[in-house]
């Protein structure tokens, strides 16, 4: 699998090696096969089919509209930007570009529509929430990025503060990564000096999807298409995602992958000893239901019953252990310097 490319200079950018994107729906469709059931090689194949993605797009809108006005970043967030992507993912995506909104916003929003299309095409479904950079609110300049970034702390919304912890996630794929670097660390500037904002953030990231019923046993779906089978991201997975997060955001980190927050957290951190191991065999599990994967709904559940008596037990200390970390990093969250 080719190693994905950062460009400084939009004009270094690779050429793409496809010509349609139907070619990289075919390439992820061969691959997919070879690399399911192994979470690493799977985020990094889909960094490749994104990045491909992106890079054709960008040639069919230079083709229509000219080169690009200014240096730009394309970047991605959720599990994409988490490198925790299933095989099923959906688009989560933005764009940040070296220039002035009034003067540049309308190529790159064109921009993000083709690349929002053409992911669409390649299989990876639009975003229900419209977290797309063909939204004028993922995609700006700099200046601009940080005046909303302000603006959304200082509306105090639960949704304002979603949008925070979403960015917060985000990660270049093509383009100047610098320009993606600036703004996020505007926003860790914030979260360094006010500690009401740090507080916010740990209420707002602190509600649990209960995964253990009263009498100990693993919670599952009661109705739905999904009876009887156990929501592993929002019960046992977001846990450890939430807490590394917060702790990240505490730090100044701009890591957005949640085991390496949790490798770099650790040694300030001495209750985080074990979690990296922890949440990396919980995406194993996942995993390791790949193949009865066939919709993007599907990558979040798993036949629970089917589990041996073992591993059942081994994904209730899993449970347990990721409550308590997500107490103990609020804690430190709302503590200040410790």
């Amino acid at each position: 699998m080719e190693k994905i490319i950062y460009s400084e200079e939009e004009s270094f950018l690779p050429q793409p090696s496809f010509t349609t994107y139907e070619q990289i729906k075919q390439k992820r469709e061969k691959e997919t096969k070879e690399v399911t059931g192994n979470h690493e090689l799977l985020n990094k194949a889909h960094d490749v089919w994104v990045a491909e993605t992106v890079l054709l797009a960008i040639e069919k809108v230079k083709s229509e509209r000219g080169k690009a006005p200014a240096h730009f970043a394309f970047f991605v967030m959720g599990s994409g930007g988490r490198l925790e992507q299933s095989t099923f993912s959906d688009q989560d995506h933005g764009i940040v570009f070296q220039g002035e909104d009034k003067r540049c916003q309308e190529y790159f929003l064109k921009l993000g529509e083709e690349i929002r299309e053409g992911l669409a095409e390649v299989g990876y479904p639009r975003c229900d929430g419209n977290v797309m950079a063909s939204n004028p609110r993922w995609c700006h300049g700099v200046i601009e990025w940080k005046k909303q970034l302000d603006a959304w702390i200082q509306a105090n919304e639960w949704e304002t503060l979603r949008y925070l912890i979403t960015f917060s996630d985000a990660r270049t794929i093509a383009g100047k990564e610098s320009l993606l670097s600036e703004v996020k660390e505007h926003l860790l500037e914030r979260v360094k000096q006010e500690s009401e904002l740090r507080k916010r953030i740990g209420e707002n990231t602190s509600v649990l999807h209960k995964g253990i019923g009263i009498f100990g046993q693993v919670l599952t779906e009661e109705k739905g298409p999904y009876t009887g089978f156990f929501n592993v991201k929002e019960a046992a997975l977001f846990p450890y995602v939430h807490a590394a997060r917060m702790l990240a955001l505490k730090e100044g980190m701009e890591e957005p992958s949640t085991l390496r927050r949790l490798a770099l957290l650790k040694e300030k951190y001495p209750f985080l000893q074990g979690k990296e191991k922890s949440f990396s065999q919980l995406l194993e599990l996942r995993a390791s239901f790949s193949e009865k994967h066939h919709h993007y709904d599907d990558v979040h559940y798993i036949p629970v019953r089917s589990l041996p008596k073992g591993q059942k037990q081994q994904l209730k200390l899993w449970i347990k252990e990721g409550k308590e970390m997500l107490t103990e990093a609020k804690s430190n969250m709302e503590a200040g310097e410790r």
